[in-house]
């Protein structure tokens, strides 16, 4: 008998819940189409912009083929990817990354980040792009993979840089150039002579006749790089005598130019 009230009560209840319940339901259904055409203008959107900034870049009328698009990690981002014919016919991919309206924002602009593969360079970047945007799971991807960055060109003039040899090499390489200038000997002045920076080059000094010099190298046209201890300069060898040196000669001394 204690039942009854409480009964009646829970039905009371219940009658007065079901008009919002039903109004809830029927609120839900637009929603859940809105929701489900969301998607589908936004794809719209967003392929129509990145055709005319194709269009914009491309200059003029364009054959637009295989287009796709595929919502991003970014919910106002969408990639539009396809084809387009450029002149000549050939076709190329391209990949149009399109971010929209982002919402509570109605007023930003929409942005268009274009990649056509019209060289070697933007292929390799429409490559990646393709990849990693192109792709049904591209929505839950947020870390993308990036193309290689241009390589700078290299310097005409470019050095190479060596580190100084160690002191056993150094000597060794001193000792072996000691050796091949006593292999090549060396001269005496028959008569004043120009000392030149390089074979017919510019005069560093004068060389008196009779003064006697290591020769340190060979160039062609009878040119010789002499000098006492180390090469200094150049001479011809028309103004000189070739003479053998000692195996244990003193350093020779070069006649100052006055």
């Amino acid at each position: 008998m204690t039942s009854k009230p409480w009964t009646g009560m829970a039905g009371l209840m219940v009658l007065l819940a079901l008009p919002m319940a039903l109004s809830g339901c029927d609120d839900a259904a637009p929603k859940a189409q809105a929701a489900q055409n969301a998607p589908i203008g936004k794809a719209n959107e967003a392929r129509q912009l990145a055709e005319a900034k194709l269009r914009e870049a491309l200059r003029g009328e364009l054959s637009i083929s295989q287009v796709e698009t595929f919502p991003q990690a970014d919910a106002a981002t969408v990639a539009v990817c396809g084809q387009v014919a450029l002149k000549g016919g050939q076709k190329a991919p391209f990949v149009s990354l399109v971010t929209l309206h982002p919402e509570g924002a109605a007023e930003a602009v929409p942005a268009v980040e274009q990649h056509v593969a019209t060289d070697d360079v933007s292929a390799t970047r429409v490559y990646v792009e393709t990849r990693s945007r192109c792709t049904e799971k591209a929505a839950q991807v947020t870390q993308r993979l990036t193309a290689p960055p241009r390589l700078p060109p290299i310097p005409a003039d470019l050095r190479t840089l060596a580190p100084p040899a160690p002191p056993q090499v150094a000597r060794m390489e001193a000792e072996a150039a000691q050796v091949a200038a006593q292999a090549r000997g060396g001269i005496a002045m028959r008569q004043n002579g120009n000392l030149r920076a390089r074979p017919g080059g510019e005069v560093l000094r004068v060389v008196q006749r009779g003064a006697s010099l290591r020769v340190f190298a060979e160039a062609p046209g009878g040119w010789l790089q002499v000098g006492s201890d180390s090469a200094e300069g150049w001479m011809h060898s028309s103004m000189v005598t070739r003479m053998a040196l000692p195996e244990a000669a003193p350093t020779l001394t070069t006649a100052a130019a006055r």
